[in-house]
């Protein structure tokens, strides 16, 4: 998944959460316009969000800007019938 770019008409067909101490490690795969992707979240605190994922129309990452994050440096974007963040730590 890269930085910016916004992923549209997503399908996901896998998806798998992991506890890794106090926060998750969240991988799935989605395809979008033909293009197969896979994405690993690692440092995931704030699991109640995660299910929209699954419904998910749009996705994109972005980079956590400026000294008011308290938890991830990272922000994935949900977009179906409302809005979602996600934050973590990692993106791979």
């Amino acid at each position: 998944m890269e930085l910016g770019k916004v992923y549209k008409r997503v399908s996901v067909d896998e998806f798998h959460v992991k506890r890794e101490g106090d926060a998750f490690l969240v991988s799935f795969s989605f395809f979008s316009s033909d293009e197969a992707v896979n994405v690993k979240l690692s440092g995931v605190r704030d699991f109640d969000n995660l299910c929209e994922i699954l419904s998910a129309d749009r996705l994109w990452v972005e980079k956590s800007e400026g000294s008011q994050v308290e938890f991830g440096s990272y922000t994935l974007g949900v977009s179906h019938e409302y809005y979602t963040e996600i934050v973590f730590d990692a993106l791979s």
